[in-house]
Formats: C-alpha cells, sequence, structure tokens
C-alpha cells in the first residue's frame, strides 16, 4: 500500500508542475463559464427587472427573479462536467508520444497511474469552480447561506466529477488517437447540456425532455447546488444517491476497460 501512495503522489506532482508551467490553461479554462456568468446572468437579470411580466413568470416556473444566482449552479457544473470529461487528454498524449510505454514498463503501480489523473482532476476542478464562485460574488450572487452553500458546492461537484472523470479515463486507454477522444467527448457535452436544468428550470422544460433531464448526472448537480443558493428545498439526499450510482456505474466499467488496458 504504501509504494502506490507514493507513486500515486509522485504521478500527482507531475500533474501539480504541469499546471505550474502551464497556467493559460486554467485561465483560458474559466473563460467561457466567466462570460455566461458575467453576460447572460446579468442581461436576463437587468431584463426581469425592468419587466414586470417577466419578474412573475421568473417567479412562477423558476421560484426567484435572481437569474444570476439561478444560472450560477448551471454554470459550476457545467464548468466541473467539461474538466472532468477531457480529464483523459493527458493520457491519451502519454500514450500517443511512446510517454506512456515507458511508465508501464517502469515498476510504477498500474493503479496509481490512473489515480493520480483522477485525484489531480478533481482539484483542478474544485480550483476553477472557486474562481468562478469568487467572480460571481463580486458580480452579486448573493447564497442564502454561504457556508451551506460552499459545502453543498464542494460536494455535489466532486460527486459529479467523480464518475465523469474516471469514465474519461478508462476511455483514455480505449481510443488511440486524440482527434477519436475529441470527437467523441465533443458530441457528449451539448446533449448533456441542453438536456439539464442549466438555463431553466426542470419543471418550465418539456415534459419529454424533463424526463430526460432525470437521467442526466448534470441534473443531480445543479439542483442541489442552486437550492442551497437560493435558500430553497429540494431533496439533497435524492440527488447525492443518484450521482453515487451513478458514480458506481461508472467506475465499474472503467475497472472492466483498465484491467484489460493496464494489464
Amino acid at each position: 500500500m504504501s509504494y502506490f501512495v507514493q507513486d500515486t503522489w509522485g504521478l500527482t506532482q507531475r500533474w501539480l508542475i504541469h499546471l505550474r508551467k502551464d497556467r493559460m490553461s486554467l485561465t483560458l479554462g474559466i473563460i467561457q463559464p466567466l462570460i455566461l456568468l458575467t453576460l447572460a446572468g446579468p442581461l436576463l437579470h437587468h431584463v426581469v427587472r425592468d419587466a414586470e411580466g417577466l419578474r412573475t413568470l421568473m417567479l412562477e416556473r423558476f421560484q426567484t427573479d435572481d437569474y444570476l444566482t439561478f444560472l450560477f449552479s448551471g454554470v459550476a457544473v457545467f464548468t466541473v462536467l467539461v474538466n472532468s470529461i477531457l480529464g483523459g487528454i493527458p493520457i491519451v498524449f502519454d500514450r500517443e508520444t511512446g510517454f506512456m510505454d515507458k511508465i508501464m514498463v517502469s515498476p510504477v503501480s498500474r493503479g496509481a497511474i490512473v489515480t493520480s489523473r483522477f485525484l489531480y482532476v478533481i482539484f483542478y476542478s474544485l480550483i476553477q469552480v472557486g474562481i468562478i464562485f469568487a467572480v460571481a460574488l463580486l458580480l452579486g450572487v448573493r447564497p442564502a447561506n454561504l457556508l451551506f452553500s460552499v459545502l453543498v458546492l464542494v460536494g455535489y461537484a466532486a460527486l459529479l466529477s467523480a464518475g465523469i472523470t474516471v469514465l474519461s479515463l478508462a476511455l483514455a486507454f480505449v481510443f488511440p488517437h486524440h482527434s477519436i477522444f475529441f470527437a467523441i467527448t465533443g458530441f457528449m457535452l451539448s446533449p448533456l447540456l441542453v438536456l439539464s436544468p442549466t438555463f431553466v428550470a426542470r419543471s418550465a422544460m418539456p415534459e419529454w425532455m424533463a424526463w430526460i433531464a432525470v437521467a442526466n448526472p448534470m441534473t443531480h448537480a445543479i439542483e442541489p447546488i442552486r437550492a442551497a443558493f437560493l435558500g430553497q428545498s429540494t431533496h439533497y439526499l435524492y440527488s447525492a444517491l443518484a450521482l453515487l450510482v451513478f458514480d458506481a456505474l461508472c467506475f465499474a466499467l472503467a475497472i472492466r476497460v483498465l484491467r484489460k488496458r493496464l494489464d
């Protein structure tokens, strides 16, 4: 076990060194969510503020007229999703350049190769969410209960990231080229975003779309985070259990794939 921990820490340090040398990636990774937060949020909030009819409709459909705070949960979760679903890309590049072959013939634990990247992606995702949260506070997002909201944000973001990340890492050992990896993961992002309550509440969706959204793991991260920030009630335990089941399925599939690829 001690060798596994040492190998995991050593490989994790490799990713942390990459982060220190490539801060531009961290910066670029938060530009898109910040654009949504700084432009779309205040824009609709301004429209609703000046139109009583729209404000009433917002209160009826979303149970709030604070669209900026409403949007924040979706933006934060989408940021986690993107980081997690693309978490396996460096592994693909390591395989293409032959660096992974050098690691595989070394006495490094096979499990540490995956675990180190898994821990790093979750850590990286939470850093980005923290930055977005800080900017959101400056823009006017006011959580109903700051401490509780932060705990819910971190907890559900980590639960979502865990399953998506391990699935991404498994796919990194399946696809031979990064072009295929980008094509598959890019194809997955748009449906996951649209079929989630990122921009509108699930209750305001068409019925068929709302049913599909139930099967979207993003939904079960967005809704409890949104409820915590807005001070609304929701089924926190149900959402947590749904994400845990999703994580368990992802881990089971990933373990099966990785055992074949790493042996």
